[in-house]
């Protein structure tokens, strides 16, 4: 029996649920590091579990019968199903992956490092936005790479919203648009002057922010009504979209910044999903509410000791609000 399940027996079990963005060489999070924290939650005997499982667990539908923990990855950039699989099959673990399905598009299933993909370059997120903003997808895993995520390798993709849709959260200035600060700055002001203020930048569902949408016309975020059925049409479209492209239910959403209010999570249950995700870290079990369950970001400079403690304090009911995650909402 692990240290980990005394633990749990002693003290009650929590499941960590972890965040991850991008696993790309040259990077702050190469393969092989990632393969690192996956061999050491591994020894640390935890063992991975999908979402639906965890669900089931929250709900009381099935007990906890280990340390266990949930892996999962934003915005299903290419470098996941290139790099980030591989790792994951080698060992026999599975996780969740998120993907904003506007930009998900049609194509063939690209090689995978194990299937000699190894040399595949994938840029930084920022970049990848950037393109994306002009109409270059080809950044993001398309149709038959996510298809393939779930009916060949195991895993699970659901939802991060339809636009990844950023605002302008207030008026308070942090430079002008010719310094490019965030990959949302030129979306969100268009085509201005470059001594253009840019403001501090959050999500489009969770605040009566301001600004410019995808396709260039302003957002409508003023009132509670326009920020309910902004938030409803962008999250149901995403639900449908998927459930298209998969041929099954979708029945998680992860928040973009993982920032929410009580308008977000109303527009998420009206839309249909069952289970919400956040970055706000903290016990996960049974009893947790399904539309806020929290996960704990790893960052691509934290060390592989940093995330050892993290994980072993999020796995005992007790030690697990010791973990500080993102407030719900604001960034600035």
């Amino acid at each position: 029996m692990s240290l980990l399940s005394l633990a749990q027996a002693a003290l009650g079990g929590s499941i960590p649920v972890l965040c991850y963005h991008q696993v790309r060489p040259d990077s702050g999070m190469t393969p092989e590091k990632f393969g690192s924290h996956l061999d050491m939650l591994a020894r640390m005997g935890l063992e991975s579990i999908n979402l639906v499982h965890l669900l089931d667990i929250i709900q009381g539908k099935r007990r906890m019968t280990g340390p266990s923990v949930v892996l999962t990855f934003d915005d299903c950039t290419l470098d996941n199903w290139v790099y980030a699989v591989p790792e994951l099959l080698r060992r026999g673990m599975c996780a969740a992956f998120f993907a904003v399905t506007d930009f998900l598009t049609p194509g063939k299933a690209r090689p995978r490092a194990d299937q000699g993909g190894q040399g595949t370059t994938v840029p930084s997120l920022g970049e990848i936005m950037r393109r994306a903003r002009k109409g270059h997808f080809e950044g993001f895993m398309n149709h038959d790479e996510v298809r393939a995520m779930v009916r060949e390798a195991g895993m699970e993709v659901y939802s991060h919203s339809a636009a990844h849709q950023a605002c302008f959260i207030n008026r308070v200035r942090q430079g002008a648009l010719s310094e490019n600060r965030h990959w949302s700055h030129e979306a969100l002001c268009g085509p201005a002057p470059a001594d253009t203020p840019v403001h501090p930048v959050g999500s489009a569902y969770a605040h009566a922010g301001f600004g410019l949408d995808w396709t260039g016309r302003p957002l409508t975020l003023a009132t509670p009504e326009e920020r309910m059925a902004f938030c409803l049409d962008d999250f149901s479209s995403s639900k449908g979209h998927l459930e298209r492209i998969l041929e099954k239910p979708c029945p998680f959403l992860c928040l973009p910044w993982g920032e929410y209010d009580d308008i977000t999570l109303e527009a998420a249950r009206q839309a249909g999903f069952a289970g919400v995700l956040n970055l706000q870290a903290g016990y996960v079990g049974p009893g947790t509410a399904p539309l806020r369950i929290g996960r704990l970001a790893v960052k691509d400079r934290k060390s592989r000791s940093w995330l050892g403690v993290k994980t072993a304090l999020l796995s005992t009911r007790p030690t697990a609000s010791l973990v500080r995650g993102r407030r719900p909402k604001g960034r600035t």
